[in-house]
């Protein structure tokens, strides 16, 4: 990744203006770090640019539920597909079918997380299953968890796991809240987000 100069000017990417050039030195430092991880610079990178604080502030968060969980990233990439599947948010799903693949979700899985996962679910196991219902009532119930629901995930998952996932599944239902009302252009296939630890 070059992180120079075309990798952010690149006009107008969501309803907001283009980013001002030359961009905050906040913004450049992240955009140094993403490229440093092995990202590009995304379109959400540059539309969250111009709150450059809270931008920095949001980039810690991030970080964190991608390197430094307990859970594994198998399961937090299936909260983070069917998340995103749930808010019908492209974006995000675009970014994180490779990502779940190298985490180990098999292509079998993908497809139905991506087109409706209960149909199959004998391709999960007990603890992938119980942690993808608790998606949907976190999501689709706005959190209403029934005790059934909450019990088998706990069966499955300590107290540590079970508030990663709910904070992998919060996040990614905000920022595709956030990308849907910035209408947030999708970005070239060849542009792709740091990796994280597997």
């Amino acid at each position: 990744m070059s992180g120079g100069h075309d990798d952010y000017n690149r006009g107008k990417v969501s309803r907001l203006p283009a980013l001002p050039l030359p961009p905050d030195p906040i913004s450049l430092q992240m955009f140094a770090e993403q490229a440093a991880r092995g990202g590009h610079i995304l379109n959400m990178h540059l539309v969250n640019a111009h709150a450059p604080k809270l931008a920095r502030a949001r980039r810690h968060v991030t970080y964190a539920l991608r390197n430094e969980c307990a859970a594994p990233r198998k399961i937090r990439e299936m909260v983070i597909v069917l998340t995103a599947v749930l808010v019908k948010q492209q974006y995000e799903i675009n970014h994180h079918i490779p990502l779940a693949l190298a985490a180990g979700i098999t292509r079998e899985q993908l497809d139905a997380l991506l087109g409706g996962w209960r149909a199959k679910r004998e391709l999960f196991s007990a603890g992938e299953a119980a942690a993808l219902d608790y998606v949907e009532c976190l999501v689709e119930r706005r959190g209403e968890i029934p005790d059934a629901v909450f019990d088998e995930l706990a069966a499955h998952y300590p107290p540590q796991e079970i508030l990663e996932l709910t904070h992998t599944s919060n996040n990614y239902y905000a920022t595709g809240v956030f990308i849907r009302a910035m209408r947030i252009d999708l970005d070239p296939e060849d542009r792709t987000t740091a990796p994280g630890k597997f």
